[in-house]
């Protein structure tokens, strides 16, 4: 007789695969295998990684099916993250193809590839985080964090939390990331600029 565990990891596998195809569906055929065991690899090497974030960490299920495109991750907690929030999971990668063959089916019509990738957009976009603190400075009862009960992390740092210090603080990945935009764009420009003084 299967333990509890094993049906109810059995049934979020079911309803996974069944949600990453919800929304944008493929034929796995239309993959090539090579591609789709890749896409898996990339899928289980993910999903311990967001189930290391919520308390206790760890993992029931990680599984990944490239022959039918489906995947199964069960966090510790008993809590299945939305996959279709991150980047480098089967529901981004199936995403991702999904536009690609919208685009490919556009022919020259610009504005339906342009309604192909703007309009569904993959991975991670704005997704829920669960560990923000609400205060940047200790608790007199010592609690670090607070979540509502069944919710999952879902990226990784940013301003999401409210800074109790100075409002003008800057926190996470983003500020670098604009920096790194900025010279990024100003070399491109200064690449392009070169490129046609020596032609």
């Amino acid at each position: 007789m299967p333990s509890l565990n094993t049906i109810l990891a059995a049934a979020t596998l079911l309803l996974s695969s069944v949600k990453a195809q919800e929304q944008y569906h493929i034929e796995p055929s239309s993959v090539s295998l090579t591609t789709r065991s890749n896409w898996c690899q990339q899928e289980k090497s993910t999903c311990p990684i967001i189930c290391d974030q919520t308390p206790p960490g760890g993992y029931q299920v990680n599984d990944c099916d490239p022959m039918a495109l489906t995947y199964g991750c069960v966090c510790e907690n008993g809590m299945s993250p939305n996959l279709s929030e991150y980047s480098l999971t089967l529901p981004f990668f199936i995403c991702q193809e999904w536009g690609n063959q919208c685009a490919n089916n556009c022919g020259s019509n610009n504005a339906c590839v342009s309604d192909c990738r703007e309009n569904h957009p993959c991975g991670a976009l704005n997704p829920t985080r669960a560990n923000t603190t609400s205060s940047s400075t200790p608790t007199s009862t010592g609690a670090a964090a607070t979540s509502s009960a069944g919710q999952i992390f879902n990226g990784l740092g940013g301003d999401s939390g409210s800074d109790s210090g100075n409002s003008n603080t800057k926190n996470g990945a983003a500020p670098l990331l604009q920096y790194g935009s900025l010279v990024g764009g100003l070399a491109l420009a200064a690449c392009v600029g070169l490129g046609s003084l020596i032609l």
